[in-house]
């Protein structure tokens, strides 16, 4: 046997990967790129149809510096319009495997764990979509408080985050129970001072009447708004309603809704992408069912629990975004002012 026949090219390697066996179904229409929300908000250059063709021309290193190869979020929007059936993130995932056994590295900036403060509940673990975080046991340093800082070397199980596989959708720190984990530039902080960006101080007692406006929070998954028309809107939002934009709608607490309810907020609208749309697969659907525990608790605090409501936005959507603020802002002035809220100072 000559030693070119024992010779696979890349193509057969991608094609040896589960996931990867459909690559030469591809013919190259374009409609995964015209499905792609990557390539039209964050990337120009994404395109899975020209990273499939890289593989079958053998452009490997072409292949593995690619954007296409790391941004794909497997939110599998291409796969149901791709008229071949090609599960075309699955094709992908074996490119960006066989990327990271040849040394190649992630852009994106992953979450982080303190690893002082995790205590390995695993949590983070079952709500990521990407399998990039695993338990792992090793040394870490710990400031004793109790021992006027002292700094120890404990031997502690951890969480800890995979930055090839992560990307970046902020599940994990909005679902930690030790809030040790974050996400840069959408860590709790960060979120909370968006929120208060504007002095909605509440006031005791609250206006009412006819001169009363409701001042409502709305959190927007970034990538469940499309149109440039919606996009502007968000811009420059009514009177009385402050936007905060999120990685996903699942990055959103309940801590973040009850702050801003106590603080001076009347109402809260969450908007994420429609079910089977998510751009992480499923974060809208863990958002949701945080939501419906968070309206228990707002029942425990005497709050309507309409004050809170969580709106679908396919990505398909024109001009949807000022309809849902109405009725967010007619829903809120029907209930009034919140008639107690504790002063936080």
């Amino acid at each position: 046997m000559s030693h070119e026949s024992t010779v696979r090219s890349f193509a057969d390697e991608v094609h040896a990967i589960p996931g990867g066996e459909n690559l030469e179904l591809c013919y190259s229409c374009g409609t995964c790129v015209s499905k792609c929300l990557i390539q039209q908000k964050v990337e120009p250059d994404y395109n899975p149809r020209r990273l499939l063709r890289m593989v079958m021309m053998d452009m490997r290193e072409e292949a593995f510096e690619n954007p296409t190869t790391w941004l794909c979020s497997s939110c599998d929007l291409c796969y149901a319009a791709c008229p071949q059936e090609i599960h075309i993130s699955a094709v992908i995932g074996a490119v960006k495997q066989l990327a990271i056994e040849a040394g190649y590295t992630s852009p994106l900036t992953p979450a982080h764990v303190d690893t002082a403060a995790c205590f390995a509940c695993g949590t983070c673990i079952e709500v990521c979509p990407y399998k990039a975080i695993s338990r792992v046991s090793g040394e870490v340093e710990i400031t004793d408080r109790m021992m006027k800082g002292t700094t120890l070397i404990v031997e502690k199980e951890f969480a800890q985050v995979d930055p090839n596989l992560c990307m970046g959708c902020g599940l994990c720190a909005s679902s930690c129970l030790a809030s040790c984990i974050t996400l840069d530039g959408y860590t709790d902080t960060q979120i909370d001072d968006q929120a208060r960006a504007v002095d909605w101080s509440p006031g005791w007692p609250a206006a009412s009447g006819a001169d009363w406006s409701p001042q409502v929070l709305v959190f927007v998954c970034n990538w469940s708004v499309r149109a440039e028309a919606d996009v502007a809107y968000l811009s420059a939002p009514p009177d009385g309603i402050r936007v905060v934009r999120v990685p996903c709608s699942g990055r959103v607490t309940p801590t973040f809704l009850v702050t801003a309810l106590q603080k001076g907020v009347d109402g809260i609208l969450v908007i994420g992408c429609q079910p089977g749309e998510c751009h992480y697969q499923e974060g809208n659907l863990v958002e949701q069912a945080r939501l419906a525990m968070t309206k228990n608790f707002l029942d425990l605090l005497g709050i309507e629990e309409w004050r809170v409501q969580f709106a679908w936005l396919p990505t398909d959507s024109r001009g949807a975004l000022s309809g849902l603020f109405e009725q967010m802002i007619g829903r809120v002035r029907e209930l009034g002012p919140i008639a107690w809220r504790p002063e936080l100072g």
